[in-house]
């Protein structure tokens, strides 16, 4: 669902205001420090309750204030979000949310600045979150699956940290492998769908790269899991911790067959990262058919023009709503003939700007 309006007050630097966006486009624009990541943060937490930049939102509370508060007017939902130092609260419309993937659920978002340059270059963990999202937002079982493996993943590495109990050891094993293996095949069955949607609809962006992405299951060829975790034992009792899993799996990207953080050139990666983004909320549209939140933040910085346009016709043409920031007020050529809104951030401070 698209978000309507934004108030925001005693979030990190920025002054308390209300904001209405574009049901499209939203263009922010203004120097470094000024608050502009601040304002799309913002945005996030409210879709997810956790934020992009930090582990603990209690650290985007201003620093001379005691909490913040947030609230959004979304197409058919309303969201506040509270916190202090010590509590979190979470409303919708009204009701009192509990668990937070309540909220996450309702509308998905995603955030591409610098850093998503490393779902490339970067370790496993990045490419199995890139995955992830898209399950996330599409296969509800898919979320009980990995809620049910972390809890079983917890409950196994508190009986190796500690080394006591250990008989039950073989218990948490069941409890791991039924849904390690259902992840497993969800994930597969992404893959296989990100591959065809990359092969047919990414041509402009890869040009004869023939990138495809590759499981690799995160423990060793030939081995079942339960195999794995009984052969393993001692080794996990000794380093206190699982080391075989879905929660090591890796998705290995290739362009023509090698690994593309090898074989590519920096601006051949920084394409790929944008197709692999394109493709994965192509994919949530589609299978979740629900609108979906982009947050641009400074990504233009990185990108020729050439390649800024082909990003922005791809995006224009999955009908999301898209929040873009830049240092300065740019509109891109691709945007000027739509509706749009512009808002301009100086010290804290958000103020609409006039289009023209």
């Amino acid at each position: 669902m698209t978000i309507r309006q934004l108030s925001l007050t005693d979030f990190r630097n920025l002054r308390s205001t209300t904001l209405d966006f574009d049901p499209a486009i939203n263009l922010i624009y203004g120097d470094n420090g000024s608050g502009k990541s601040s304002l799309l943060e913002s945005i996030y937490i409210l879709c997810q309750a956790c934020s992009f930049s930090t582990h603990q939102l209690k650290y985007c509370i201003n620093h001379a204030k005691q909490g913040f508060l947030l609230f959004g007017r979304f197409s058919d939902y309303r969201v506040g979000l509270s916190r202090s130092a010590q509590k979190q609260e979470i409303k919708i419309d009204g009701e009192l949310v509990k668990r937070r993937s309540e909220l996450a659920s309702k509308t998905p978002i995603g955030i591409a600045n610098s850093n998503s340059f490393n779902l490339v270059m970067g370790p496993p963990q990045q490419r199995r979150a890139y995955i992830d999202w898209c399950l996330f937002h599409v296969e509800h079982q898919y979320v009980d699956h990995w809620t049910q493996f972390r809890h079983a993943l917890k409950q196994r590495n508190q009986l190796l940290k500690k080394r006591k109990d250990l008989n039950l050891l073989e218990y948490w094993d069941d409890h791991l492998i039924k849904p390690s293996l259902a992840m497993q095949q969800y994930r597969r069955q992404y893959i296989s769908l990100i591959n065809n949607l990359l092969g047919e609809e990414m041509n402009d962006l890869l040009g004869d790269l023939n990138v495809s992405l590759e499981y690799q299951a995160g423990w060793p060829a030939g081995m079942d899991l339960q195999q794995c975790l009984q052969t393993n034992r001692d080794k996990d009792i000794k380093s206190g911790f699982t080391n075989f899993g879905v929660h090591r799996d890796n998705i290995r990207i290739l362009a023509k067959g090698l690994a593309a953080a090898q074989v590519l050139s920096r601006g051949q990666v920084k394409r790929l990262c944008l197709a692999l983004l394109i493709t994965a909320l192509k994919l949530v549209r589609d299978q979740g058919d629900r609108p979906i939140i982009l947050l641009l933040d400074d990504l233009c910085s990185e990108l020729d023009k050439n390649t800024q346009n082909k990003m922005f016709v791809q995006l224009l043409g999955l009908g999301i709503q898209l929040f873009v920031t830049n240092i300065e007020r740019v509109v891109p050529s691709v945007f000027q003939a739509k509706e749009f809104k512009m808002f301009h951030v100086e010290h804290g401070i958000i103020k609409t700007s006039k289009n023209g």
